[in-house]
């Protein structure tokens, strides 16, 4: 569905604007990938932190599947009946616009994703879409003998950052900081994982599918809302 862009998003009675004045995104490695962060997440974390986690647990609404392929997953963010959802979807569009120049953004899907204790996600890319985009809500627990747990990283020949020892072949995997309210649009082909997570809390990211234009037929036709 192709969504309208909008400026503000109520929580409780407060107007919270999806775009923040002064909102910086930068490049992360490649001029397609872009990143930013916002910081008024004390304002919307902890009740879309619950929602997310009540779904996940919510026979009909989560869905789990093997380790690797990412834990907990909880589709279609924008019929949630939630304002924090709501909130975070509009910035995922909104920042979808600003990096491709363009008004019109669909949405192919979207869903949340809850790691716990030994879960991953394999190195893949995603379909029937232009850009992907990750939103970092909770990172959960950190691992004193492995700093690179549970983190997510781009391992792709065609990025540079990617293939510092010897041209397109990938050595050095890409990194990014993913504190908390950052939010990464990047091309959807581009390969990408997440460590083995070994912490008690749970890890929560979002994540969309857009284009400009919605591809026929629904990505996961069988999946509640």
């Amino acid at each position: 569905m192709t969504v309208a862009q909008k400026e503000e998003v109520v929580l409780g009675s407060e107007p919270v604007s999806v775009w923040p004045e002064g909102q910086a995104v930068k490049t992360l490695d490649h001029p397609a990938i872009l990143v930013t962060r916002f910081t008024d997440t004390a304002l919307y974390h902890p009740r879309l932190a619950a929602c997310i986690l009540e779904r996940a647990d919510r026979e009909g609404t989560g869905k789990r599947y093997f380790r690797g392929a990412g834990g907990t997953k909880s589709y279609h963010v924008d019929q949630w009946n939630c304002s924090e959802a709501d909130l975070i979807h509009a910035r995922a569009l909104a920042l979808f616009r600003h990096a491709l120049s363009c008004t019109e953004a669909a949405v192919d899907l979207s869903w949340a994703n809850v790691y716990r204790r030994g879960e991953y996600c394999m190195p893949h890319s995603h379909l029937r879409s232009t850009a992907s985009i990750v939103y970092f809500l909770e990172s959960g627990d950190d691992d004193p003998d492995d700093p690179l747990g549970g983190r997510f990283y781009f391992a792709d020949p065609r990025l540079p950052g990617c293939c510092k020892e010897e041209g397109d072949k990938m050595t050095t995997p890409t990194v990014p900081d993913t504190t908390p309210g950052t939010m990464i649009i990047f091309p959807s082909q581009v390969i990408h994982c997440v460590n083995p997570y070994h912490g008690e809390r749970p890890r929560i990211t979002m994540s969309w599918n857009v284009s400009q234009v919605a591809v026929p037929g629904a990505a996961l036709p069988t999946v509640q809302a």
